[in-house]
């Protein structure tokens, strides 16, 4: 039976509460787990299916150039990653964190088959199930109520971002708040006012409860939101160690930054980055976004490192498919197959892995996928957070230092 969800806006926070699921994982009698040695991850994802070819372009293929007339990158525009792959032009700073060795790309990675709707496809890399349809919780839901149920953190998980709670993040036991907005939980003064919503808040819900239990649920997890956002607004008032871009996708990663700093006890976060379906014009467009993209990596990465977080945060980013390797009559590419996924971090193993695509050995028009994404998350989870993986394929080996 599908299970039944309600929202509650809490001082910032908004909680999906299931009517079978409401324990009480917001307890506010639970210690803050310690950050120091804890190991985090971010999941970023690239909505609308990145073109990873011109992302990390094989630009010594004669095949690229004749399959992409207009859309195909010089080669001396790139940044060099070997003789025969580079990154665009407008990824500078994720070419400077791959030079340290802090950026893995894995090659060729998809679903075994895949599928061209990007509605389904999100589907399966959110629940790591080949047939979705049904699927009620996500990988990263399940992997936060193991990590749960072994360190009793006040927030094992986290999604940041005025989007629905993303699928991968609907657990079991545990179903992650979102943070809409990046100054959602900064108060600007511990007034009367706050005072009194606060007692409001754990005394009389304005959204009255269906059951003794959702109330109990609700007061709890009033309680530790309305804690939490005055803890925050010691990290609002904090300088930050770098600088920031100043679009969206910098000031949603800066806020994990904080979070991550604060000593939250928060283990997996969750921030996308829309934008990325180019079917026409291509060229400007992907050149922006991965600019955007680039940017906000590179500052997130040094203001781990300032803080001396660096090798324990892992960066995840993922698309849900790749694109054609054929542009279209206008001027962009259509929904493709195998793709490149990025780790970000300097506890990972730099270089590339797996498979470089071969543009002479095409699937019906698409770059092979030689990488079931589902053994990355098995590396993460097993290698990453030395949990049990379940997902049914081994997990993929040397991905981490």
């Amino acid at each position: 039976m599908p299970l039944t969800r309600r929202k509650f806006l809490i001082a910032g926070l908004e909680l999906g509460v299931a009517g079978s699921c409401l324990s009480p994982a917001l307890a506010a009698n639970r210690a803050v787990a310690s950050s120091s040695g804890e190991r985090s991850l971010v999941v970023l994802q690239l909505t609308g299916a990145n073109d990873g070819l011109n992302t990390v372009v094989p630009h010594r293929q004669h095949e690229y150039q004749r399959a992409r007339p207009t859309l195909a990158l010089p080669a001396s525009t790139l940044h060099r990653l070997d003789d025969d792959h580079g990154l665009h032009e407008s990824a500078a700073g994720l070419a400077e964190l791959y030079a340290e060795g802090a950026l893995a790309i894995v090659h060729g990675v998809g679903c075994p088959d895949p599928d061209r709707s990007h509605f389904r496809s999100m589907a399966i890399w959110h629940s790591a199930q080949l047939d979705a349809a049904q699927a009620e919780t996500g990988w990263v839901g399940r992997l936060a109520d193991r990590i749960d149920r072994a360190t009793e953190t006040e927030m094992p998980s986290l999604h940041i971002g005025a989007e629905a709670l993303p699928l991968a993040m609907r657990g079991r036991r545990w179903f992650a708040p979102t943070l809409r907005d990046p100054n959602g939980l900064q108060l600007t003064s511990l007034s009367t006012r706050h005072a009194e919503c606060r007692a409001s808040a754990l005394e009389r819900p304005h959204s009255e409860p269906a059951s003794r239990e959702e109330l109990a649920f609700l007061r709890e997890a009033a309680r530790t939101s309305y804690a939490t956002a005055e803890r925050m607004q010691g990290l609002a008032s904090r300088a930050d160690s770098v600088a920031y871009p100043t679009h969206e996708l910098a000031r949603k990663l800066r806020l994990v930054a904080r979070l991550l700093g604060g000593g939250f006890g928060t283990r997996v976060y969750y921030v996308t980055h829309d934008g990325y379906d180019t079917h026409a014009r291509q060229a400007p467009a992907h050149a922006a976004l991965l600019s955007e993209l680039s940017g906000a990596l590179h500052a997130f990465q040094r203001d781990l490192a300032a803080m001396g977080r660096d090798r324990e945060v892992l960066v995840l980013v993922f698309s849900e498919f790749g694109r054609r390797v054929e542009e279209n009559g206008s001027r962009g590419t259509d929904h493709g197959a195998g793709a490149p996924v990025f780790l970000v971090g300097s506890g990972v193993r730099g270089g590339m892995h797996g498979v470089a695509p071969d543009l002479s050995r095409l699937v019906d028009g698409d770059l092979r996928v030689d990488v079931d994404f589902r053994s990355i998350y098995a590396a993460i989870e097993r290698h990453w957070f030395g949990v049990e993986s379940h997902h049914g394929v081994a997990p993929m080996a040397n991905l981490f230092a």
